[in-house]
Parts: C-alpha cells; structure tokens; sequence
C-alpha cells in the first residue's frame, strides 16, 4: 500500500514538534544563569550544585523526549500501528495539560512563551494521524508483517517435521 500524505504530515509535525522541544531546550539553558534560585539548604556552593543538577536533569529530560519524537516518527513513516497510537495518546496528553493549565491557572498561549507552537503541532499530529488513510496504512502493514511472521512459522515447522522424517533417529545400540 502506498503511503498516505496524511502519514507524512503526522510524521513531519512530530519532527517539528522535536525542533521546537530543542529549540526550548537551548532557550532554557542559555536562561539558566538568569534565573535566581533562593533556597535555605546552606551555602550558595550548595545552591549552585543544585541550580547545576536540576538543569542536567531538565536536559536530560529534553533530551529523552526528543529522542522518543525521533522513535516514533521513524516507526510511524515505517508504518507501525502502535507507534501511531503512542504519538496521538501523547499528543492528547499534552493538549488535554494545555486545556487544564489554561483553565487553572489562566496560562496565556501565545507565540513567544512557545505554548501556542507547541498546542498546534499537537493538535494536527492529532488530525494527520487519525485520518482513515492514515489508520489503514498502519493497519494493513501490521497486518502484512503478522501474515509474514505466520508464514516463517508454518515454513519452520513444515521444514522440522521433514528434517524428522527423513532422518529417522539412530537405532539404539540393543537392537539388532
């Protein structure tokens, strides 16, 4: 099956939805020494290695998210159905938090915090990969690669049972 434009949309949304999380990633690290953190734990030694731990811990965090963009859009262009179902689960994820963030707090999404960004590209990897083109171009590969898998099977057993029959085993040394 030839894959759809709505595949390569999702695909590309996600790619840039990694840009943007790189892009907040660097944002937040060249910001970090303008943040002032005051904290009573003892000497500003003791601050800085805490203000230093939480940023390695934030990049990390950076890091790993757009590590799983990277996965998924590379499993979703491949055509894995449960790879489809982890970004949109994800997606609904971050715009379910954005709706409980604005409707808590009164968060404002505009384009300079990145908040509008961000809710838009997860609101159209939601459109481009719920698309029925989209569903049965994951599907039928899922369905393809489970046939070919059952396919190897049967061909193994076929070729185990013909191994036994036509090497039967070795007369044990009593028989005569």
């Amino acid at each position: 099956m030839k894959r759809p434009i709505s595949i390569y949309l999702g695909v590309l949304m996600i790619l840039l939805r990694a840009v943007t999380t790189v892009v907040t990633a660097v944002n937040v690290a060249l910001d970090w020494k303008k943040a002032e953190l005051t904290l009573d734990i003892g000497s500003q030694a003791d601050v800085e290695a805490l203000s230093f731990a939480v940023l390695v811990a934030l990049m990390s965090f950076f890091a790993i998210a757009v590590i799983i963009d990277f996965a998924v859009a590379g499993l979703i262009f491949r055509g894995s159905n449960r790879a489809r179902f982890a970004a949109m689960i994800l997606s609904t994820i971050m715009v379910l938090g954005s709706a409980v963030d604005f409707f808590a707090d009164g968060t404002s999404y505009t384009l300079e915090n990145g908040g509008l960004l961000g809710l838009s590209l997860d609101i159209l990897v939601l459109v481009a990969l719920s698309d029925s083109d989209a569903r049965d171009f994951t599907t039928g590969n899922s369905n393809t690669r489970r046939d070919a898998r059952r396919n190897r099977r049967l061909l193994r057993r076929r070729a185990a049972k013909q191994v036994v029959t036509t090497h039967p085993a070795a007369p044990s040394p009593g028989d005569s």
